[in-house]
């Protein structure tokens, strides 16, 4: 069985990405060359981004607000991380 572990993972990380996000609640949506989803809330939106690393956390944070405007319409207030996972939390002003 170990020796499935390797190939498995090198699968797994090979599906991150663009192809993930078709499977993913939400608007899909490219900004910058990196796919990310973004779901309305309540409370503004969440936006998830699945780079496997290789990318800056502040360039991936920048790219979501880009996500959320484009997705939405409405100009991002604040913007926050939600710890290891690319996962962003969103509030917006959608006065216009």
């Amino acid at each position: 069985m170990r020796p499935l572990a390797l190939p498995l993972l090198l699968l797994l990380a090979a599906c991150s990405g663009k192809a993930v996000t078709e499977f993913m609640p939400g608007e899909a949506v490219v900004v910058n060359g990196y796919p990310y989803t973004v779901n309305r809330t309540a409370q503004g939106v969440t936006v998830q981004n699945f780079e496997t690393g290789r990318t800056s956390p502040a360039v991936l944070l920048a790219n979501a607000g880009l996500a959320a405007e484009q997705v939405t319409g409405c100009t991002v207030e604040t913007i926050v991380k939600d710890g290891l996972a690319n996962t962003y939390y969103a509030t917006l002003d959608c006065e216009g």
